[in-house]
């Protein structure tokens, strides 16, 4: 199977790669519900199916841009990341974690395919995103400037300095006892932040519906969290340090401070999850602005020794914002959380090479901070390696701090390289998600319920003449945020006893074509006699918990049996 999602790479069926990985993943071997042992590690046979699956949809969604990027201007292409080229992103990760599950348990089969998979990713995706994406982000000058650095606005696109403004003060409008909860996660990305809306539309009583601002620039998280705070002006001091309405912004005690303005407070995402009840009620009962911090992603790619981890990182991240949306609604009376981001970030498993850094010579004259992705300083001149623009522009910013941004992907070589970055103009970096989640009460309840997808066996009548029949199922509707994959035990039964083998079958299509959601099951019967008037039932089963998932009647008319 590795062999072929390599070979077809560029005329890739994904589908039909998915029909078979999850086919051998819902078998003995590979099962995700039986325990790994040292003689059997299925965890890992899993994730190499995982990784299997992630990289064949890749490669499909490289084909549908094989002639690379072309769009009509900013606002066009930023909207085609937001809906569908956030996932050339998602799902590299996808493959990254899943191999590296895989090789820390001796699986290294994948080593070739990763190989692979990273010039698709590195060579080509960022590289074409970067060149498309950076024809709009360059200022030309002039008066007829029509560049992102000229206005850094991108239209029905809200700006991250904007986001009290848009995002908290109308729920706070809405009567005084409203509270607004808001996480800012360090570095979460908005591929990051589709999977965790996908995982809290999964649960009951959730409702979460995930947006976007355009962030500040440069990307970096002091300008970032700032932006974030309710206020009338940003602004930065000369040695670089960003104000709010005059106030420091660095620490968590200073955004406390201002946040107290707003009948707010400012508290560590991990401590409030480890409140009991009581306490965390007491805690936010007199507050209406709560802003609560998480720093898993950026405190992990942030550091040469630990950055390797970074995607590992981004999958604790999610798992511990489900947990604190979870916290706030079941324990703290919540009903209304915003989760988004200071900034995004750039990763790459393989380190960047001389041709990735922007080659200057030294920093200029009037640089107050100068890091892989970005430079700030006053009166910075023009220089052709780089993007050159200003913070009152991009991020309404008094003080007339300027910036230096390499362009692309590019890093600063008088900094070194580094797999993960951040600071710069890449919509990995600058499309800063914002999760918008409510506690269904009433009538929506109802809609926020989550089910498995159910299965049918097609056909009238089933009549078995031979050793082996073959029996045509199908999943009457696509996966979704609410609706489940299930996995099946199928067998045909007379009583309790099967008298076929028993198929285990995973029924997980998301696709809207119902063709695509079919699958055949072949059982084969046990050697003796079979009486064709006895009422022998097909029976499908929840693989999981054992409940009848459907039955249907069959016949079995065998004329003479094999003499095995």
């Amino acid at each position: 199977l590795r062999d072929r999602v390599r070979s077809s790479a560029h005329t890739m069926q994904n589908e039909e790669i998915r029909a078979v990985a999850t086919r051998r993943q819902a078998g003995h071997w590979a099962s995700a519900k039986i325990f790994s042992t040292a003689e059997v590690s299925r965890e890992a046979l899993h994730a190499v199916y995982d990784a299997l699956m992630a990289a064949a949809d890749l490669f499909a969604l490289r084909n549908q841009y094989r002639d690379g990027f072309e769009f009509d201007g900013p606002r066009a292409m930023y909207q085609a990341y937001v809906t569908e080229l956030y996932r050339f992103d998602q799902l590299y990760r996808h493959v990254c974690e899943a191999a590296d599950l895989a090789e820390t348990q001796g699986w290294s089969i994948l080593k070739l395919l990763r190989d692979e998979v990273e010039a698709c990713y590195t060579n080509w995706y960022v590289v074409t995103m970067s060149v498309t994406w950076g024809r709009f982000v360059h200022a030309k000058g002039g008066p007829g400037d029509t560049s992102l650095l000229s206005k850094w606005r991108i239209k029905d696109v809200p700006n991250q300095q904007d986001f009290f403004r848009t995002h908290v003060k109308p729920r706070l409008e809405e009567g005084e006892n409203r509270k607004a909860y808001v996480i800012i996660s360090d570095a979460f990305r908005y591929e990051a932040a589709q999977e965790l809306t996908q995982e809290l539309n999964g649960k009951d009583r959730f409702q979460a519906e995930l947006s976007s601002q355009l962030g500040v620039l440069p990307s970096y998280t002091a300008l970032g969290m700032a932006s974030l705070l309710p206020h009338k002006t940003l602004a930065f001091k000369q040695n670089g340090e960003v104000l709010v309405d005059g106030m420091p912004t660095g620490t968590l005690a200073q955004r406390d401070e201002i946040l107290r303005r707003e009948s707010g407070m400012a508290y560590p995402a991990d401590d409030l999850l480890a409140t009991k009840k009581d306490e965390g009620r007491e805690l936010v009962s007199s507050k209406r602005v709560i802003y609560l911090y998480q720093n898993v992603v950026d405190a992990t790619g942030d550091h040469s020794s630990t950055e390797k981890s970074t995607f590992d990182a981004v999958r604790k991240a999610i798992k511990d914002l489900a947990a604190l949306v979870g916290h706030i609604f079941n324990n703290l009376n919540g009903s209304h959380v915003l989760i988004t981001a200071d900034h995004g970030f750039l990763f790459t498993e393989t380190a960047p090479g001389e041709l990735d850094k922007s080659k200057l010579p030294e920093k200029p004259t009037g640089t107050v901070k100068a890091k892989k992705r970005y430079l700030l300083g006053h009166d910075l001149p023009d220089h052709e390696m780089v993007w050159h623009g200003k913070t009152a522009i991009t991020a309404q910013a008094e003080g007339g701090m300027e910036f230096w941004i390499p362009k692309g992907a590019s890093r600063f070589h008088f900094v070194g390289g580094a797999r993960f970055v951040h600071g710069g103009a890449m919509l990995q970096e600058i499309v800063v998600p914002v999760i918008t989640v409510r506690l269904a009460r009433g009538k929506s309840v109802k809609e926020t319920k989550t089910r498995s997808v159910t299965v049918h066996v097609l056909g009238a009548s089933h009549k078995i003449t031979a050793p082996s029949h073959r029996f045509e199922l199908l999943q009457t509707e696509a996966v979704s945020d609410r609706i489940k994959p299930i996995t099946l035990k199928v067998a045909v039964y007379e009583g309790d006893a099967a008298i076929t083998d028993v198929a285990t079958v995973t029924f997980e299509s998301a696709s809207a074509n119902m063709d695509e959601r079919k699958k055949w099951v072949r059982l084969v019967l046990q050697d003796r006699k079979y009486d064709k008037k006895v009422a022998y039932r097909l029976e499908l089963r929840d693989a999981e918990t054992g409940v009848e998932h459907q039955s249907v009647g069959v016949i079995i008319d065998r004329a003479f049996t094999d003499d095995f």
